[in-house]
């Protein structure tokens, strides 16, 4: 009778010990799962505020090209307007760098169709094939990635 109880309690315990480690691998996965939620849902918020900040530059470069079309063609004469809009030209780019907005050069790099967007081309045997010539709109980088690709013209020798 006795080992008959001992058996019995045995049982329990076994039965008991198999519900507990039942219990911890569920809870170990719901554990897991969370983890991997939370992960994804800092991904996501992550990329909407970029994307909203790219949306932001985005706008604030055409107010950059427009300074840089300025500058090239302002009368030097006029020193005291073109202090003004130096001013609130370098203040829109270090917004811009404040924000990790970087324009990249292009002049006599390689076209790069990631990089660069062809407008036109010309030719001058000077200068390799493929050498971009001339920047026709900056191209800008945010966090690495490609904002806006830069407007060129490229060298092409046929």
């Amino acid at each position: 009778m006795e080992e008959e109880n001992l058996n019995q309690d045995n049982t329990i315990i076994d039965t008991l010990k198999q519900q507990a480690d039942d219990y911890l691998k569920g809870w170990q996965t719901e554990r897991a799962n969370f983890l991997n939620y939370q992960r994804d849902e800092n991904e996501r918020i992550s990329k909407m505020v970029t994307l909203n900040e790219r949306k932001i530059i985005l706008e604030i470069l055409s107010i950059v090209d427009n300074f840089d079309l300025l500058l090239k063609n302002l009368n030097q004469n006029q020193d005291e307007y073109l202090n003004g809009i130096k001013l609130v030209y370098n203040q829109l780019i270090t917004f811009l760098k404040n924000h990790k907005c970087f324009s990249f050069e292009s002049i006599n790099q390689i076209f790069d169709p990631n990089l660069h967007e062809a407008i036109e081309t010309k030719k001058d045997e000077t200068k390799e094939n493929n050498i971009i010539i001339e920047e026709i709109q900056k191209g800008y980088m945010l966090n690495d990635i490609v904002l806006r690709p830069a407007k060129v013209i490229i060298n092409k020798i046929n």
